[in-house]
């Protein structure tokens, strides 16, 4: 196959191929896509920041554990977080959702969004 044998089979291609038929589908779709709508979206995160006073404590274990027998060795902890039990629980269900009865089935999720809560997307 030579170097140009794709863009000789792109361009004998006729305009109203399935291609072309699916980014039309897709056009009206990212149209929709309006910035006041990204912005009720609020992205989750996935680990959240530790209270100080529980830094010296998760501090002192992680030194001990990552130092091991090295007592020359120095640790610098610039930040603690733990892990975020809404992400986890939405990644859980999702995940499951996702797998549906393919038990062999992995996933990962990337990112997790919430939509905010305003008087005109409220129920009440």
């Amino acid at each position: 196959m030579g170097i140009f044998d794709w863009l000789r089979r792109e361009a004998g291609k006729p305009k109203g191929s399935a291609a072309a038929n699916a980014d039309a589908a897709v056009a009206p779709q990212q149209a929709s896509g309006s910035p006041e709508v990204a912005e009720l979206w609020e992205p989750v995160a996935a680990y959240l920041p530790v209270d100080a006073a529980e830094h010296h404590v998760a501090v002192a274990v992680a030194s001990a554990i990552a130092a091991g027998d090295r007592e020359q060795s120095k640790m610098v902890v610039k930040r603690v977080s733990k892990a975020n039990p809404e992400y986890q629980r939405v990644a859980v269900i999702a995940s499951a959702l996702a797998a549906g009865a393919l038990e062999a089935s992995a996933y990962t999720v990337k990112h997790i969004y919430k939509q905010e809560v305003t008087e005109e997307n409220h129920a009440a």
